[in-house]
């Protein structure tokens, strides 16, 4: 992978396939999160070079007291908590990324979630990918926040995406899905606050756009506060969608009284991320052509003190 610079150094594309079983089974909404083991072997791994360092992270409140938090400074994935995904990509929602464990990595305390061009199976490229689904569950209700750098790239997508711990006994939607956030680069209109359930998914979930800033090359706070009842979204410290139980287009049920697991994931020209333009690739001093990737600098989970 070429090393990176310039780095301070709708919801259209809904899962409609479910697969049940294993460690990353998911019906997911930004990113086909179809996991199968082909038995290929991984590419080589991702460059070792410093990912962007990130500030520490903001401390809680007295309202709040931290459950868990992974702020990946162990210097590698922890495996009781992640697994990294190993699996092709939605074809029916356009996508061209297979993800693959070898394009996740630990930088300078970082998460990163690598791309890079490179063939198998039918797709174009190969991106990183981790789930907690089996190992680490977060709920019900509490403030999920995550802080990530997205460097630039049309038609990269990420998403930080929740979903009911009984999908493999329900299936999706009724096991409830929650976008904390879903960024797709080039797309008006982007980042995207979603739920779905029974009645409200796939092209119809309940959810909106956030008119933000560019979050491209700069560190954005995501948080996602969840309630009985209420789900809101905000990103550095301003709200810009609520989800509530009593929304007429949930009449066929509200699944977010249940732990859920998270997943963070890096798509490449869906239907949501749009279609790819190398072109606005990153580029080094010289002009030569890097691999889009996102840097996350923690993950946090909390509720509320009583």
């Amino acid at each position: 992978m070429t090393t990176r610079s310039g780095l301070g150094s709708s919801a259209v594309s809904r899962r409609t396939m479910l697969v049940v079983g294993g460690a990353l089974g998911v019906a997911a909404a930004t990113a086909g999160c179809t996991p199968r083991a082909d038995g290929t072997s991984a590419p080589p791994s991702p460059s070792t070079e410093a990912a962007p360092t990130a500030s520490a992270a903001p401390t809680a409140s007295s309202e709040w007291t931290v459950v868990w938090e992974e702020d990946f400074s162990s210097g590698v994935l922890d495996a009781s908590v992640w697994t990294a995904a190993d699996y092709g990509g939605n074809r029916d929602l356009n996508e061209k990324q297979y993800n693959d464990p070898a394009m996740v990595a630990i930088e300078d305390g970082n998460l990163v979630l690598h791309t890079r061009r490179q063939e198998r199976d039918g797709y174009l490229y190969a991106a990183g990918s981790i789930s907690s689904k089996g190992k680490r569950d977060v709920g019900p209700y509490g403030r999920l926040t995550t802080r990530q750098l997205l460097g630039p790239g049309q038609g990269l997508g990420f998403g930080v995406c929740l979903y009911g711990v009984d999908i493999d006994s329900v299936g999706w939607p009724a096991c409830g899905e929650i976008d904390a956030t879903e960024i797709a680069l080039g797309r008006p209109g982007s980042p995207f606050a979603s739920v779905h359930g029974p009645g409200y998914s796939g092209g119809s979930p309940i959810s909106t756009t956030g008119a933000v800033p560019s979050l491209v090359n700069r560190w954005a706070e995501h948080v996602l506060e969840w309630e009985p009842g209420r789900i809101s979204w905000a990103i550095d410290g301003t709200v810009y969608h609520v989800a509530e139980a009593s929304d007429p287009r949930a009449s066929g049920g509200w699944p977010f009284d249940q732990p859920f697991f998270v997943t963070l994931v890096l798509t490449i020209g869906s239907y949501l991320s749009g279609d790819v333009d190398e072109s606005t690739w990153p580029r080094d001093e010289n002009g030569v052509e890097q691999d889009p990737y996102v840097v996350v600098d923690f993950v946090r989970f909390e509720q509320r003190t009583t």
